[in-house]
């Protein structure tokens, strides 16, 4: 009688053990996500993807000019030996992504063209240098593409609101003494002005917060520093550079 008590007793006790092992939930091998990463992507999702951003824009300047065919034409002249100048500009804005990858950039700015002529003549001048100032209202579609570091290109226009000219000029005085002159010139310029851009650049992310940005940007002025009454067709043009912070919002 004793055995067939334990052997019932064995059998139930097998039955037990094998149901609560079938029930028990499989455990996966997912692997778990590291706590950096979970912070990574949390801070992301608090970010609105909105970079605001400012900086410098120094880039060398120079012009074509032609003559204004008809009534108020006049020769170049000494105006052929022109030659460009460097300048410094400066920038600030705001990107705001339309998509994944593209973003719509709004900014404002100081940019400045010059031309400068060491005059050989007889004349009491002998040289000048023409500063013709602006601000400015870049409007570009950018695309970026990179994580830490990205790369980016961007193309649009730039109006302009124009300031003035701000002339310097060495001279002989009576004495034949050089002596320099400045003065400020608004008359007879077109007051709106529109350029074309080109950006290649690299974005370096430092952090959740800040980074910084440096480019290479070529710029040309569509419409004629003068009005319509001047003897000459000025358009500058611009090759330089753009650095400076980022701040994400």
């Amino acid at each position: 009688m004793k055995i067939y008590l334990i052997t019932l007793f064995s059998i139930f006790s097998f039955y037990v053990s094998a149901q609560i092992i079938t029930n028990e939930v499989p455990q996966t091998n997912t692997p778990k996500e590291e706590p950096e990463e979970k912070v990574k992507k949390e801070r992301n999702k608090s970010k609105s993807g909105v970079e605001m951003f400012f900086g410098v824009s120094p880039a060398y300047t120079y012009r074509t000019l032609e003559i204004n065919e008809g009534l108020f034409a006049q020769p170049i002249g000494e105006r052929e030996n022109e030659e460009g100048l460097w300048t410094v500009g400066y920038h600030l804005g705001v990107r705001t992504p339309l998509s994944n990858r593209i973003k719509l950039e709004i900014g404002a700015g100081y940019y400045a063209n010059k031309e400068k002529n060491d005059v050989q003549s007889t004349d009491s001048i002998l040289g000048y240098e023409n500063t013709y100032q602006h601000i400015s209202f870049p409007l570009r579609l950018v695309y970026s593409f990179g994580n830490e570091i990205k790369f980016y290109g961007g193309v649009g226009i730039i109006p302009k609101a124009f300031l003035s000219m701000s002339r310097e000029e060495t001279t002989l005085d009576i004495n034949n003494k050089e002596t320099t002159q400045k003065y400020r010139e608004r008359d007879n310029y077109n007051l709106f002005l529109l350029d074309g851009v080109v950006t290649i650049g690299a974005q370096f992310q430092l952090n959740d917060n800040y980074g910084i940005y440096a480019s290479l940007e070529g710029r040309r002025q569509f419409t004629n520093n003068y009005n319509n009454q001047s003897p000459y067709i000025r358009k500058p043009y611009a090759l330089g550079f753009n650095f400076g912070i980022e701040i994400y919002l």
